[in-house]
Formats: structure tokens, sequence, C-alpha cells
């Protein structure tokens, strides 16, 4: 049996990394037999209860997940303290395992590859800080784990976190980053661990049945017969006075002049809160539904599929909708959204929040729906080859496994 160590990652409040964790062990269960899965979580009361539904264990970084972040920074940093002795102990041919007495870093030490899905947080930029990524991937390679970071888009780092993320990712076994960007980034950093460049691993994620999306259509009031709807995931990253304005009448405009309705569907838990924001300036409140009640990444991809088009801030929402074949165009805050749209043909369709306008939207939303029959052709064959892609990122890790003689010897 394989023991894999998922790290860095949530399975509950953002849907983005749900989405990752489900994806993710669906691949390497599918790739490689016999595996058990267990997630580090910060938030072990609320992972726990997702996890255990694709039978992922959780162990948490805290018995609670009330800690506060400078707790978190002095509980981490003790552990790497830890982790540093044993390591020249066990040089020493010592018993050092008294050092590791935290649960977690008991995970650490009985599993046989750990898989860090920081996803986007490998970065300094807007809230995104690397340091809390790191620390967990270098307690692995102070324990002497094979590490894969997987399915990522990484950077640009700060000139104060640029030495540490260097020497740690040029300590993991391997790097898979899901667009070109990413992948250039590295190489100009002189990252010497194997990259390959393959897909976002939620390509591959299923969307829920048609009886639970027709339950979850009727709690939320929304009837989609005879009627065209467009979906808008926003962003509470890019909550601004100027950026709430410009997506109210963005919502007016597409009622107004493509005569659809229109669903927010706020695609982590705290972007409801601007999502609400958005919804009080609209005018025509009475053609928009907004999804207030929590969902499975599978229930909200059920429900994006059934878009005319869709605006997405949260690139993870963009996938569901991409992988599904609806025309999208991205709200960005960071070079993932362009990496990923530009490998899908789609990259006219991105705008930096930071400086779009409403007439330039507008204009790319008209754009998008003159084209939408076309992009969805287009679609139908980009996507199966990123489908493809995803599941190479699977194949990569058993390679791995194979090249450390894990797998060999365990089925000996």
């Amino acid at each position: 049996m394989t023991k894999i160590l998922l790290i860095n990652t949530n399975c509950s409040w953002n849907k983005g990394s749900a989405a990752q964790v489900i994806s993710t062990v669906n691949i390497l269960k599918k790739i490689i037999p016999e595996t058990t899965f267990t997630l580090i979580s910060y938030l072990p009361e609320l992972d726990s209860k997702q996890c255990v539904k694709y039978n992922v264990n959780t162990v948490g970084y805290f018995s609670k997940s009330s800690h506060k972040a400078l707790l978190y920074y002095y509980h981490i940093s003790v552990s790497l303290i830890f982790c540093f002795f044993w390591k020249i102990l066990c040089k020493l041919h010592l018993n050092a395992n008294m050092l590791l007495k935290e649960k977690y870093l008991n995970e650490y030490i009985k599993t046989d590859i750990i898989i860090d899905l920081s996803g986007d947080t490998l970065a300094d930029s807007l809230c995104s800080v690397s340091i809390v990524s790191i620390m967990g991937i270098l307690i692995g390679i102070l324990l002497n784990k094979p590490i894969v970071v997987f399915s990522q888009s990484i950077g640009p780092f700060k000139k104060w976190s640029l030495t540490l993320a260097r020497f740690s990712l040029n300590k993991v076994d391997l790097i898979i980053v899901r667009e070109e960007i990413t992948k250039k980034y590295l190489e100009k950093l002189k990252i010497d661990s194997p990259i390959f460049l393959t897909a976002d691993c939620a390509f591959i994620l299923e969307t829920a049945s048609s009886e639970i999306i027709e339950e979850i259509l009727s709690r939320e009031g929304i009837n989609i017969e005879n009627n065209v709807f467009i979906g808008i995931s926003p962003n509470v990253r890019q909550d601004s006075e100027n950026y709430v304005s410009i997506m109210a009448q963005m919502i007016d405009y597409i009622i107004e002049n493509l005569k659809s309705k229109v669903i927010i569907i706020p695609h982590v838990v705290n972007d409801l809160v601007v999502s609400q924001k958005i919804y009080k300036k609209i005018i025509n409140k009475n053609k928009v539904k907004l999804i207030k009640n929590n969902y499975s990444p599978e229930e909200l991809k059920g429900i994006i599929c059934l878009c005319e088009i869709f605006i997405g801030a949260r690139m993870h929402s963009n996938i569901a909708a991409l992988s599904t074949y609806v025309p999208t165009m991205a709200i960005a805050w960071s070079h993932k959204y362009y990496g990923i749209m530009r490998k899908l043909g789609q990259e006219k369709y991105v705008f930096d929040f930071r400086t779009m306008n409403f007439s330039s939207v507008v204009s790319k939303i008209d754009e998008l729906w003159c084209n939408r029959n076309k992009i969805r052709k287009e679609l139908k064959y980009k996507i199966k080859i990123e489908k493809e892609l995803a599941l190479i990122s699977g194949k990569l890790v058993k390679c791995l496994l194979y090249s450390l003689d894990i797998l060999s010897s365990e089925s000996k």
C-alpha cells in the first residue's frame, strides 16, 4: 500500500483547492493501485467532513482551527527546528523520533511520497505569501521524503523569499506545472529539479449527477427551462468599490442587452461577501440569482455547465466552465489565468481586474457571446488534450515512485 501525503491545501472553504484535492486523488488512484491518502489541514474540522467522502484521512497542524497566523508560524517554525535536529541525530545513527511528537509530523514520517498542492500560493503576489507553503515543503525535505510539486502556477517571489524558494524547489524531486509562464519563470530561476508542463488536474473533475443538480436548482429557486443563464464568479480578493461597481454594471448590461438571466456563483466561501455587495448594486435584481448555500466542487461544476457563457474571477470556476465547453472570460489577478487560457486558445478573453473598465469588459462580453458556438467547438478539442495531460501528471508520479523503488519493493 502506497501512502501519499497531501500538503498546503484544503478541501472545504476554497472549492478550487477542493477540486484539486479530489482530482489529484482520482488521478493517482487510477494510475497507482492500492493507495491511501492523508491531508495535512489548517482547518481539520472543516476538511475532515469533506475528505471522508473521498476516503482521504485528515490530520490538522493544530487540534483546533482557531489558531492565529502568528501562532501558526511559531508552531511550524518550532517543528522545523525539531526536524533539523532529527536529521542531524539520524546521521549520527541515534534514535531521534522523540523529537517528532506532533501528529502531523508522524504523517510526514509514515508517508511514501508528499504531494504539494499549493496551487498558486508558492508565490508572493496579492494575498499569496510563499513562506507558508515553503515551510510545509521544508519539513518534507528535512525528513528525507520524496516531494512532488503538483499541478501548480508558481511565482513570482520577492527578494526576501526568493533564496528560500529557490532552495526548496531545487530540493524537491519533481515539479509539475500547469502553464508555460510558470515553466519559463522557473527556468529563469535556474531550478534544477525536473520540470514538466502538463495541465491543471481539475480538468478531469466530474460533475454531480443531474438529479443532485435539479435538487440544488430547486432549492435555489432557479428555473433553467426556457431561460438562458450567464454565470459569474466574483473574487473577494478583488473587492474594491471600482470592481463592485463595474461588476454590477456588467450584470445589468448582460440582462438588458443579451436578454439573459444571471447566476452569481461564489467559488470560495468568502466570495459570498463581495457577491452580496455586487448584488446590492444591481438594478435588475429580479433576473439575478445569487447562490448562497455551500456546495461541493462537483455540484458547482454542475451548475456552471448549464450556463451559456461564464465570467470568472476564480480560476477553478473558469476551469469548471471550460472543461464543460462553456465559453469563458477570465478576470485575472495572477499569471495563471493568462497561462491556462492561452493553452486553450482563449487568451484574448482575459482581463486584469486592476486595469479593467466597463466599456472594454462589455465589448469583450459581446464578442464572447457572438463567438460562443465557435468557441464551444474549439474547446471540445482542446479540453480533450488537457484531460490527457492531467492523467500524465499521475504517470509522472508513478514513474518517480518506481525510480525510488517504492512501488517495486511493496509489490514483492
